[in-house]
């Protein structure tokens, strides 16, 4: 296994709903098959259907594995992060990369722990979407002062999260 590799197993937030929402199936995944695998596949009903499976993903180990890795939907055998891009491609050491890791992670669980204070303890949904929830909560009133207060600790910590996501884990365009 390479250094870039190995950082999928320290890292994972592509898969514990810190990246990602969803993952959209592609032409050629089998939604039978990962649906009995254990993935809780859903079809849209709109105009034009959309199959997808939920962030965090239920494939994801407490190792950070996947206990799926051999029959992953094409999304996740694509998505390589900006951070396994940079130390694949030399730009970035494997050490640097890995302590870069381990500071999202932290800001990560940083955010889940408020989260959880809040109130939000359903950590079968994406870190956007337990943030947006528990913001429409408090902001429809009857909030106390303490809870304003981690409300602002944890908007804040939701921006340091986004800036470190987007400038170094996301991809941008033609970037490999």
């Amino acid at each position: 296994m390479t250094p870039a590799e190995q950082l999928c197993l320290a890292c994972g937030l592509c898969c514990d709903g810190t990246l990602f929402h969803h993952v959209r199936l592609e032409p050629g995944d089998d939604a039978a098959k990962l649906k009995a695998l254990g993935l809780p596949v859903r079809t849209s009903r709109g105009a034009t259907p959309v199959t997808r499976f939920r962030q965090p993903c239920a494939a994801l180990c407490a190792d950070r594995s996947c206990r799926l890795y051999a029959d992953r939907p094409g999304q996740c055998r694509s998505f390589e992060c900006g951070v396994f891009q940079d130390v694949r491609a030399g730009r970035m050491e494997a050490g640097a990369a890995l302590r870069l890791v381990k500071q999202a992670r932290r800001q990560a669980d940083d955010v889940r722990r408020l989260l959880r204070a809040l109130g939000d303890t359903d950590e079968h949904h994406a870190m956007n979407e337990r943030f947006r929830r528990t913001k429409r909560r408090l902001e429809a009133g009857g909030a106390d002062p303490a809870d304003m207060d981690t409300f602002a600790e944890l908007s804040l910590a939701m921006h340091h999260l986004s800036l470190l996501t987007i400038d170094k884990f996301y991809t941008k365009a033609g970037a490999k």
